[in-house]
Order: structure tokens, then C-alpha cells, then sequence
């Protein structure tokens, strides 16, 4: 806690007060009051707002502040690179947003027009991160009482921008879903193409694109029927990155027809890789010869998919994301139990799966539909 002591000093007799921490350390210090008073009504008052939490070095900017809290808390965390790039390009936001303004003369007014103003260009998601990410460079100044104000406190967020709604992150048909599936199947010819491959695998495993990009064949347990997944692959870095977090690494079952695909594919791989006279370095399930970094990146993978889509005529038109939401609808609604779909997908609990994966088929509506018009 800190403490104030006052003195009175200089030819005129003028006091001072200063203001310590725990410590001992100098926070305050200010002279030229003309009785003892006055300078208890400035040094209390400011008393109470260190004690708040706030500060007197207002010299340091938001961006500042931002990069410091990123280098004590973000970077050397066990995060992911994905999250800490987010984390960065967070920054690069803040930078616009709140120019070279010194953060003591950020007033929650002034906050909250800026947040506004960004509000009209984001999402509501978007704008709650980047919102949650200040103020916890903001707790991490007050804990040092460094800085003046918490401008955030009363903050609201208004955000025009639609989020993606639910109906539009999965396929919504079982039909359409055999249709894709079929579809990409008659597509598969490794000579041409991997991608048909992984998009097929990916509706019918729900792993994370970085999950299915990263096997090996070792990772493939043909006898067992399984597939072990406990890293990920990042396509831009082109290195092995860790698992999501511990529940990621599973084992994921996988039925005869989607055996024989991947036996399909080793063959077409070895007898291509033969004929040209490459080495599959990595052993990469999905390695082709076709890409510089061995396999397709996320970008590459989505623009077949949305290329598909919108030939089967089939909406919405979603993500490999999407991929995931609709393994996770489809095993739902085939009344697999909660708790396993939990563990194939790498779900902590199965609060979070149901919010996630917890919507309805059509089939399964119209079938419910006519269950309530028999009760009638």
C-alpha cells in the first residue's frame, strides 16, 4: 500500500508531499504548496486513484503499452503461433485506431467513439477480442501503476456488422452432405489433384484443417481403424505446431469405405512419386507434387470447396470450418452419444459441443415435425 509523508522545506517554507510504494520506491513528488493542507487535498486525492488502479506516467502510448503486455504475457506462452499472430495483428489495429495518442489522454469518451467508429467495419466477435485484449494490458499497467485511467471500464460495444449465423457454418441436409461426399469421390485422382482427397477427409473426420494437413501414415492405424492426430500444420510457417490444447490429441474412427480411400491414395502417391522421382520427406498422407511446401494450403483447399458448392448448387457455401460443424451435426443427429462426440472432436466438455454443433438437420426436423403431428 502507499504511503504519503510531508515535508516542509526551502527558504518560503513551502511543503511537499511524496508518495511511496510498498517499497519505498518514488511514485510522487510535487512541492510549492503554501500550507500542509493543500497539499494533503492534491497527495490524497491522488492517493485514491493509485490505489484504483491508476497511474501518472501518461507518456507511453496504447500501441506501446499493447506491445509491452504482449511481450510479458502473450509471446512467451505456451499459445500457439495462430493465436500469437492474432495477438500481433491485434496490435497493428491498435496502432491505427489510437494513433500516437499518450494513453493518459485516452478518456473513456474518447474510447468509446473509437470503438464505435470500428464497430461499423467488424463483427461483434472481433470487436470483444480486440476490447478484452486492452484491458488486459491495462490490468497488467495497473498491477505496476503505471498508468492513469481505466477508459474501458464502462465501454460498450455495438457492432453493425452481422455475425456469421449458425445456419451458415454447416451443410444443413444429410442429402447434401452424401451428395458432396459422392461428388468429391468421383473427383479423386491423385495425378490431377489431393485436394478431392482432403476435403472427402475432412467431412469424414471432423478434424481441424491444420489436424488433417499434418498426418503422416504413420498416424494411420489401418488395422485399428483409427487416426491419431496430437499436432498441427501451419502452411504459412511451413512447420509442426502443437495441438489446439490436450484434448486435441485423440484417436478418431474411421469405417471401411474411408480405408479404402487412403489405401487408394498411398498407391496412386507411391506409384507417382516413383514415376517422378520424389521422396516424400515428410511422409505426409496428403503430400502432392504439385505444391512447393509438399501439401495445399487452407486458401487453396477453400476455393475448391467453394468452387464445388456452388456447382451442386448447394448452400450454404462454407469453410473447411463448415466441415467440421457439419461431422459434428451429422454424428448428432445419428444419435451418437454427447460425450464420444466430445472426444472425436477434441471437445474439453460437451457445454461447448452443444452450442457449437447443437443444431438441427432438416431431415431430422421434418421428422420431428411429423412425430408432433401425430400427438395432435
Amino acid at each position: 500500500m502507499a504511503s504519503i509523508r510531508y515535508l516542509k522545506r526551502g527558504k518560503k517554507n513551502l511543503w511537499t508531499y511524496t508518495i511511496r510504494d510498498e517499497t519505498s520506491k518514488t511514485i510522487a513528488y510535487k512541492s510549492g504548496f503554501e500550507t500542509k493542507k493543500k497539499a494533503q487535498t492534491e497527495a490524497e486525492k491522488l492517493l485514491r486513484k493509485l490505489n484504483r488502479g491508476y497511474s501518472l506516467d501518461g507518456k507511453m502510448t496504447l500501441y506501446q503499452l499493447y506491445q509491452e503486455w504482449l511481450n510479458l504475457k502473450i509471446l512467451p506462452s505456451k499459445r500457439s503461433q495462430t493465436t500469437k499472430k492474432k495477438y500481433i495483428l491485434r496490435k497493428e489495429v491498435i496502432r491505427k485506431l489510437f494513433g500516437e495518442t499518450p494513453v493518459s489522454q485516452i478518456k473513456p469518451s474518447k474510447y468509446q467513439r473509437i470503438m464505435n467508429d470500428y464497430g461499423k467495419t467488424v463483427t461483434r466477435n472481433t470487436l470483444s477480442r480486440l476490447h478484452t485484449s486492452i484491458q488486459e494490458c491495462i490490468k497488467t499497467a495497473q498491477a505496476d501503476k503505471v498508468f492513469l485511467e481505466d477508459f474501458t471500464y464502462f465501454a460498450e460495444l455495438f457492432s453493425s456488422k452481422e455475425s456469421q449465423a449458425i445456419e451458415d457454418k454447416y451443410i444443413h441436409s444429410e442429402k447434401d452432405f452424401n451428395t458432396i461426399i459422392n461428388y468429391f469421390k468421383q473427383k479423386m485422382d491423385y495425378r490431377r489433384s489431393v485436394v478431392p482427397f482432403v476435403i472427402y477427409m475432412l467431412f469424414k473426420t471432423g478434424m481441424r484443417f491444420g489436424e488433417l494437413i499434418a498426418l503422416t501414415w504413420d498416424d494411420v492405424e489401418f488395422d485399428e481403424k483409427v487416426i491419431k492426430t496430437y499436432r498441427r500444420y501451419n502452411t504459412t510457417i511451413c512447420q509442426f505446431v502443437p495441438p489446439k490444447n490436450k484434448t486435441s490429441i485423440r484417436s478418431i474412427p474411421i469405417g471401411e469405405e474411408e480405408l479404402e480411400v487412403l489405401k487408394l491414395l498411398q498407391k496412386e502417391q507411391e506409384v507417382v512419386n516413383t514415376d517422378l522421382g520424389i521422396i516424400n520427406s515428410e511422409n505426409f498422407v496428403f503430400q502432392h507434387y504439385g505444391y512447393v511446401q509438399e501439401i495445399p494450403n487452407i486458401a487453396t483447399v477453400n476455393k475448391a470447396l467453394k468452387k464445388t458448392l456452388t456447382e451442386l448448387e448447394i448452400t450454404p457455401i462454407i469453410t473447411t470450418k463448415g466441415t467440421r460443424h457439419t461431422y459434428g451435426s451429422y454424428l448428432w443427429h445419428n444419435q451418437i452419444d454427447l460425450g464420444v462426440i466430445a472426444k472425436i472432436l477434441g471437445h474439453k466438455d460437451i457445454s461447448m459441443l452443444v452450442e457449437v454443433y447443437g443444431h438441427t438437420l432438416q431431415e431430422k426436423i421434418n421428422e420431428e415435425f411429423d412425430n408432433v403431428r401425430k400427438l395432435l
